[in-house]
């Protein structure tokens, strides 16, 4: 599936038409970032690189700038109209380009949206940020098109680790039961919400003493899913329920192979975090604990496993697979992009001011940074029902606010 990421910039002054500036950095960065460029082969084991590029849209708007961003700030679901669409039939990969860009401009030039769609199976969130942030740096700097400045991604041949086999084919899709559930898009809403550093030393302060100083992401992570948790448990008539909390993992870094540390491509796994009822506390603490010691095991599992990584990647993904399988689990997600550089992406105009993320498929919960790097951006994607009894929460009500 592709997985579009939407970033908003106000637009004061630009010497330089825009489109042509963004085209020409464009065509910059993918000379150097080549995969990209290409599409699946016919055997859905390889990208062709033929130099077939990505698709380039533009498209314009009658509303201001301004106007937009104030609707946008209370219904953040308005910045899907921005994501450009994306047939995503089986039939067509090798001709489907693996990047999507659509820049749309607001009336009298006050401002753009600037949207990159990325096929998931090859491109990762890191990836994705990366890229636009590289992207940026291009365009801002008007870096030569042989200058080694554009040194960002890495492409040593990540088949040394992930061997093709079988049944590792892009083309066989692993279908679960709630995959229709899931595309029922229409149900499902977001949010925005800022967690700022005083809330997160509240969550703090309400964990005690632990062995392990939580991090604030860890913190917001534990706090959202039980808030969540309790939601599950309203619709349920009070009965609490086992549920998944599958927590994306980059997994550059934590592996004994230095140079695939910046590299291109999809290199993260899902873990998956269960909440049992009767052996996880609903306390704070409890949930915090959980979600550490899973995440912990994982990344000891696959620096002790690097000769056989695909193997252990498989078999989370098989865990995962059976508890979505399970109706009577429910199913979120959590996915942290702190620390990744996306307020750094300013293509000259400055830094984005808004960003929305994602394809509003299922329960989920995207982090990152604000500007300032102190506090912490949410957004929720829930199904509408589960909204209403989340904004309700008092610990929500207690401890976030809107944006």
């Amino acid at each position: 599936m592709h997985v579009p990421c939407v970033l908003f910039y106000p637009i004061k002054y630009s010497s330089f038409p825009i489109h042509e500036q963004l085209e020409q950095s464009l065509s910059k960065l993918l000379t150097h970032v080549y995969p990209a460029s290409g599409r699946f082969a016919s055997d859905g084991q390889s990208i062709n690189c033929h130099d077939e590029g990505v698709l380039y849209i533009k498209a314009k708007v009658d509303s201001q700038f301004c106007d937009f961003l104030n609707d946008a700030k209370k219904d953040i679901d308005l910045a899907l109209n921005f994501c450009p669409k994306i047939d995503r039939s089986v039939s067509n990969l090798s001709i489907t380009p693996l990047v999507v860009v659509q820049v749309t401009e607001f009336a009298c030039g006050t401002g753009l949206a600037l949207s990159l769609s990325a096929e998931h199976a090859v491109v990762d969130g890191f990836t994705t940020l990366k890229f636009i942030y590289e992207w940026s740096k291009v365009s801002k700097m008007g870096i030569n098109i042989h200058s080694d400045k554009i040194n960002c991604f890495t492409f040593d041949d990540l088949g040394t680790i992930f061997p093709p086999t079988s049944d590792n084919h892009l083309l066989k899709r692993v279908k679960s039961p709630r995959d229709d559930h899931y595309h029922d898009f229409a149900e499902m809403v977001a949010r925005r919400f800022v967690i700022n550093q005083f809330v997160i030393s509240k969550f703090r302060e309400n964990v005690g003493v632990v062995y392990f100083r939580p991090s604030r992401v860890e913190l917001v992570i534990a706090f959202l899913w039980r808030a969540l948790i309790n939601v599950y448990r309203r619709k349920n008539n009070g009965r609490l329920r086992p549920c998944l909390l599958s927590i994306p993992v980059n997994l550059r870094g934590k592996i004994d192979f230095p140079r695939y540390e910046n590299s291109f491509g999809n290199f993260h796994i899902e873990v998956s975090v269960k909440f049992i009822p009767g052996e996880t506390g609903m306390e704070l603490q409890d949930i915090l604990l959980l979600i550490k010691d899973v995440i912990q095991n994982t990344n000891i599992s696959f620096a002790k496993s690097s000769d056989d990584i695909y193997s252990l990647a498989s078999k989370f993904h098989e865990e995962i697979q059976e508890w979505e399988e399970n109706e009577q689990v429910d199913v979120c997600m959590a996915s942290s992009l702190c620390r990744f550089p996306i307020n750094e992406a300013d293509f000259g105009w400055g830094k984005p001011c808004l960003l929305s993320l994602g394809l509003r498929r299922s329960d989920m919960f995207w982090l990152y940074d604000t500007p300032c790097g102190t506090e912490i951006v949410v957004q929720a994607d829930l199904k509408k029902d589960y909204m209403d009894m989340f904004g309700c929460d008092k610990d929500v009500l207690s401890f976030i606010c809107d944006e």
